[in-house]
């Protein structure tokens, strides 16, 4: 194992093999040293851009209900493409690229309470003319068709060349994966997540996160007490867009599949 995952096993799983499970529920925290990050591959910046082109979130603060929306197309077409002209109700920057998205699955806390709501991008638009609160907007690019309701948005700046330098946070993280962009259930390398901690809790673009996975349960032998094991450290994710409560990073190293519900930690806790 290199020397970039040397604080990626804290508790392996081996660890537990044939021992008594007096020996498990003995163990407890221990003070180590957290040698400095390392990348093993160059990091893969051009799925980081693509990746932040596609996705976004208007956060629970954001009010929805007053971004400019699709209302039709032109000829009273239910779905238009590139080059189509489509009107819209809001207000749009006039002359400017904006990006056409469409409402995703909410975000949510373990608690249940809302965090945002990702946007997934559809294509760009320019506005042509307005009149009053609706305005003639042309499709300059579309990867799917765009539909009423969709929303438009300015497009956010994307500068990740000299954003992702891993290195670790300044201060204690705890958080957990909230849900994986494609709804897929279990998650590898250079797969994205969202977490429940961002910029309030002193993430940037950079910082990385140890995975933790909860330990399993046993009964003690001797008196039948359900037991909670320690947990297992999974792998390793880096944030690539933090938000205020919540964030998205990629999976940089993984010794198990991570999975919705995995615990992520600052690495030097």
């Amino acid at each position: 194992m290199g020397a970039s995952l040397a604080c990626l096993m804290l508790f392996p799983s081996s660890a537990f093999a044939g021992q008594a499970p007096q020996t498990v529920v003995s163990l407890s925290p221990q003070v180590r040293s957290v040698p400095h990050y390392q990348v093993d591959a160059p990091i893969p910046v051009d799925t980081i851009r693509a990746f932040l082109r596609e996705h976004r979130v208007i956060e629970q603060g954001e009010v929805l209900q007053e971004l400019a929306y699709v209302i039709g197309g032109e000829h009273q077409r239910l779905m238009s493409g590139a080059g189509d002209t489509i009107y819209v109700r809001g207000e749009l920057p006039p002359k400017e690229r904006v990006g056409i998205y469409r409402q995703g699955e909410p975000y949510m806390a373990s608690d249940g309470s809302p965090l945002g709501r990702e946007l997934m991008a559809i294509g760009e638009a320019r506005q042509l003319s307005s009149e009053g609160d609706i305005a003639r907007v042309e499709i300059l690019s579309a990867h799917q068709e765009v539909r009423s309701n969709d929303v438009l948005l300015p497009l956010e700046s994307q500068t990740v060349e000299k954003d992702f330098q891993p290195r670790l946070p300044l201060n204690h993280v705890a958080g957990q994966v909230i849900a994986v962009p494609g709804g897929v259930r279990f998650i590898g390398r250079l797969q994205m997540v969202a977490l429940d901690v961002g910029t309030q809790n002193g993430l940037q673009p950079g910082h990385v996160l140890r995975v933790n996975r909860q330990g399993g349960q046993v009964n003690d032998p001797r008196t039948q007490a359900l037991l909670q094991l320690p947990a297992e450290e999974v792998g390793m994710i880096m944030v690539v867009k933090p938000y205020s409560h919540m964030s998205y990073a990629l999976v940089m190293q993984t010794s198990n599949a991570l999975a919705v519900g995995d615990k992520v930690r600052s690495p030097s806790d």
